[in-house]
């Protein structure tokens, strides 16, 4: 009875195959993007409207701030950019500083070889080679091949995109999480069920990326609230200084309005000068202006500290209908992601019923998938996975498998 092996080059292709995978999970465990020229980032100065705007990197790594001069942003993260502007901020002013720095767009990723649509593709954090796969139409097919190797690409391919929905799944409910989190005011994540289920093994590190953001966003929330509540804590020292102030003038005032009556009298008997008179008088005027600028600036000053303490609620009022825009996107993204996944794997029932009416034609290799990254050492290429993490900048080289060589037995 004949047979169908696979030869032993066809082996030592598969076992390749198995060490690229190895070496771009290890490429998928690098850290948080750096910043590089190109980026676009939004930095906001607490009470520094004249700072607060959006930068962006130039060529030389760099970027130019008001007060701060030039700063260097290439190969820093935006955490490590805020410390930095803190630092420079309280150096230039001897005030102390909050500076939250977020990117508004990072420098785009291109996609290139045998996928359907090549070309440049906008750059987020978690954007993995199946997404780029996915977002480039997938593996562009080749007329040449036989019918079941077309049926053998497509049922490929939506494999792959259901990963890709999974992993977008994953993330999505992690999102979650953190949101349902941060609108109760908890410090911690709990994940149910259903996440625990989906994330597998990789669950502990979502929700230690996920905490991590729910806390930076919760010290930074926290140190602006301080900021304000001190502010608005001298304001109200300086209106009570006011209002004692303003005690003590309406004492001076009421012994000057004594005073110069009893002189007027005098004056009328012929017992004092007229020049006596009129610099009592400019004194009891100056002590009535005194008091109404002192009024004014009371108000002015109780007025800032209701305003600094309304700030505060307004920031938690307008954050928690954030937070409820933010979940609501959330879960129409999961539910997208679950309706995608069911029609990629009813298509696949499909044609693997269409596939059995077909003859086989061996064993279909996997893609092959290389980054390639420039860094300050040179340009790097680095093999990869369909679940292999870019970096802004990064080229991704897509090449298709072809079929294994298979002899008769």
């Amino acid at each position: 009875m004949a047979r169908r092996i696979i030869t032993r080059r066809m082996q030592a292709r598969l076992a390749g195959a198995a060490v690229l995978t190895c070496a771009a999970a290890f490429t998928a465990a690098a850290g948080s993007p750096f910043l590089g020229p190109g980026d676009e980032v939004n930095i906001s100065v607490l009470n520094r409207d004249d700072l607060s705007q959006d930068y962006r990197v130039r060529p030389d790594g760099r970027l130019s701030m008001h007060v701060v001069g030039e700063v260097t942003a290439a190969g820093q993260t935006p955490a490590a950019l805020e410390a930095d502007l803190e630092a420079l901020l309280s150096e230039r002013t001897g005030l102390p500083a909050s500076v939250a720095v977020s990117v508004t767009r990072w420098r785009p990723v291109y996609a290139l070889g045998d996928v359907v649509t090549p070309g440049e593709i906008a750059f987020r954090e978690g954007l993995t080679v199946g997404r780029i796969l996915a977002v480039s139409g997938g593996l562009y097919p080749r007329e040449s091949e036989a019918a079941s190797s077309q049926l053998d690409i497509r049922i490929a391919d939506e494999r792959a995109k259901i990963a890709v929905r999974q992993s977008a799944m994953v993330e999505l409910h992690a999102q979650r999480l953190r949101l349902l989190a941060e609108s109760s005011g908890a410090v911690a994540l709990a994940p149910d069920a259903e996440f625990s289920a989906l994330a597998g093994p990789e669950a502990e590190l979502l929700i230690s990326e996920q905490l991590a953001i729910l806390r930076s966003r919760t010290e930074r929330d926290q140190v602006r609230a301080a900021s304000a509540q001190v502010q608005a804590e001298l304001a109200s020292q300086e209106a009570s200084a006011l209002s004692e102030q303003q005690a003590i003038l309406r004492e001076q005032i009421e012994t000057s309005a004594k005073a110069l009556q009893d002189l007027e009298g005098l004056l009328d008997r012929g017992l004092t000068s007229t020049e006596r008179v009129r610099q009592l008088r400019t004194i009891y005027n100056d002590e009535n202006i005194e008091l109404m600028l002192s009024a004014s600036y009371e108000a002015r000053a109780r007025q800032t500290e209701v305003n600094l303490l309304a700030s505060v609620e307004d920031a938690r009022r307008v954050r928690m209908e954030e937070i409820a825009s933010e979940l609501a996107t959330v879960m129409s993204g999961i539910r997208t992601e679950e309706a995608e996944i069911t029609a990629s794997r009813e298509l696949i029932r499909a044609l693997s019923a269409a596939l059995g009416e077909v003859p086989a034609t061996g064993p279909l290799l996997p893609p092959e998938f290389r980054i390639r990254r420039n860094t300050e050492q040179g340009e790097q290429v680095l093999p990869a996975a369909l679940n292999s993490e870019l970096l802004p900048g990064d080229l991704l080289e897509i090449r298709r498998g072809g079929f294994a060589v298979a002899e008769p037995g």
